[in-house]
């Protein structure tokens, strides 16, 4: 998918809800980068968010994601320099499933995936999101399921996010239509660790259907 198309998809997009916190989070301080949010940056530049929001990471955090991007607002220097927020970003396209990370506007990685079930009801939501978690080796747990995952990434209010899938064989094709997850984003194991190392917190992530 071309660029420009995916720019549109994000003018379309931003009116949709934005990510809330959903589990306890952020406890690690976040290094300012070209793909990530920079806590202390947002704080300096926006004096009127900490007037109402305070100035600690999560508040800050939570601020950008519901309000921020929609808002215009940069989330770290170099966006800012580069006058071009939400350039830095993964892709991911539900219909052809496929996730791509974007990186100033340039495709640098890319792989399969397999999304939520469609035939039991459990799509993975479109929208625009950023990743809330960078969570290496934890369990998945629900109502009837217990996984471990390597690379886990979270985005969504729900709990859905990007992770390996070491129990999966195959991704991409129709998979998801009648095999698919419980909502998240599956990878392939080696791609999951690939992208783990290449995104960081406040990445911005676009799921959408052609």
């Amino acid at each position: 998918m071309k660029l420009f198309g995916i720019k549109k998809k994000i003018t379309l997009l931003i009116g949709l809800p934005m990510i809330c916190m959903v589990m306890a989070m952020l406890v690690a301080p976040v290094t300012a980068r070209a793909s990530g949010f920079d806590p202390v940056y947002y704080a300096a530049k926006y004096p009127d968010v900490v007037a109402v929001v305070g100035n600690s990471q999560p508040a800050l955090i939570n601020h950008y994601l519901s309000y921020g991007i929609a808002e215009g607002r940069y989330q770290n220097a170099e966006e800012e320099a580069a006058m071009a927020p939400l350039n830095t970003y993964i892709d991911v396209d539900l219909t052809n499933q496929y996730v791509k990370y974007i990186l100033n506007g340039a495709s640098v990685w890319e792989s399969p995936c397999v999304s939520g079930d469609v035939s039991k009801g459990r799509s993975t939501p479109t929208g625009i999101y950023a990743v809330y978690g960078h969570v290496k080796g934890t369990y998945l747990t629900g109502p009837t399921w217990k996984n471990w995952v390597d690379y886990w990434m979270p985005f969504t209010r729900g709990g859905c996010g990007l992770h390996d899938a070491t129990w999966r064989r195959k991704f991409g094709g129709e998979i998801y239509k009648t095999n698919g997850s419980h909502g998240c984003v599956n990878l392939p194991p080696d791609k999951a660790k690939e992208l783990f190392d290449m995104v960081g917190i406040g990445t911005v992530v676009v799921v959408h259907s052609d």
